[in-house]
């Protein structure tokens, strides 16, 4: 009995005596194929290192199987969705946010106004235009607005008519009619050329010439999330609705000052065109132009009017966005690209 046992722990000694060298092996190879392993070196190693020791972890995965069972059906779809699926989500992102711009944004000619104030008194319940605007040597000149036209967009149309009354000459000695600080500038609007509106010249336009934009979808999509987003006014905010000349020939432009964005403009009108960057500082200028401001009598009377649903109040209320001196367009044209 006791030469069995004394022959049975000469076997053990036997079997536990390892070199320092297959000790560590043996170690590594625990290490490769626990779940933990098999993780990081699949979601972390470079693709080049996965593609030439592809061997190695087939021979771990198997071993994970094996003695894991439902861990390893778990652990590998992961691995998987981690290499491949991540890259396809950026690319299409990518592609659609390029799709977007290349539809949209692209400028395919400027148009140019050169903008100044004359100090003379503008009565608030009309503006004074044409002979009445001071001459341009005689302006306080703000500066030139240049505006990229997308001509390519689905406002080709705004962008054409827009384009024939620049070069008419409609908006040369007409005046901003509406700034609203923080909000937008308005200027274009359709009338008499004496109270420094918008008078389209014979021939500007042929006859029954319409703007095919207004029954497109898609003309209606823009946001005016940023400063410098020049849009045809239809429709401002309830309190204006803009009219067209002839019935059919809109002439009005909207452009936002930012900083925010001017939600109540959104899907109203027809954005066709971006005021460039040097040219924002203009349109900072007018929109610090002072406007009438009514007393606050006159406020709490509009406002109690405005809620029993009298139709004068948001009329009146147009006076307060008026400015107080003329702010006039002396000069503009159009560039090619």
């Amino acid at each position: 009995m006791k030469q069995m046992k004394k022959r049975e722990k000469t076997a053990d000694t036997h079997h536990t005596h390892t070199t320092p060298g297959e000790e560590r092996e043996r170690e590594r190879e625990r290490e490769m194929s626990s779940p933990k392993a098999l993780l990081l070196c699949r979601a972390c190693a470079p693709r080049a290192d996965l593609s030439s020791s592809s061997s190695s972890f087939s021979r771990s995965s198997s071993t994970l199987t094996k003695s894991s069972g439902r861990r390893a059906a778990l652990i590998l779809p992961t691995l998987s969705f981690l290499t491949t699926a991540a890259p396809s989500f950026a690319t299409e992102g990518a592609n659609s946010n390029n799709n977007d711009n290349n539809n949209n944004n692209i400028v395919t000619s400027y148009a140019y106004f050169d903008i100044g104030t004359c100090e003379s008194i503008v009565r608030a319940e009309r503006a004074l235009g044409g002979d009445a605007v001071c001459s341009k040597a005689d302006a306080e000149m703000l500066g030139r607005v240049k505006v990229g036209l997308y001509g390519n967009s689905s406002a080709k149309d705004t962008v054409s008519m827009f384009k024939k009354l620049v070069e008419s000459g409609a908006y040369n000695r007409t005046v901003f009619h509406d700034v609203r600080k923080g909000e937008f500038v308005a200027f274009g609007l359709n009338g008499s050329k004496r109270l420094g509106q918008v008078s389209i010249p014979d021939g500007t336009f042929a006859v029954g010439e319409r703007n095919a934009d207004f029954t497109k979808a898609s003309a209606f999509s823009g946001k005016h999330l940023k400063p410098g987003v020049v849009s045809l006014a239809l429709s401002y905010d309830g309190s204006r609705t803009a009219s067209p000349f002839d019935g059919n020939v809109y002439t009005e432009v909207l452009i936002t000052t930012g900083p925010a964005p001017v939600p109540s403009l959104d899907g109203k009108n027809i954005i066709f065109g971006q005021v460039d960057r040097e040219s924002l500082d203009v349109i900072a200028k007018i929109a610090n132009t002072p406007v009438f401001s009514p007393s606050s009598q006159v406020k709490a009377w509009n406002f109690i009017a405005n809620r029993v649903g009298d139709e004068r109040a948001a009329k009146s209320k147009l006076i307060w966005t008026k400015p107080t001196k003329a702010v006039a367009i002396f000069d503009s044209g159009i560039l090619e690209v």
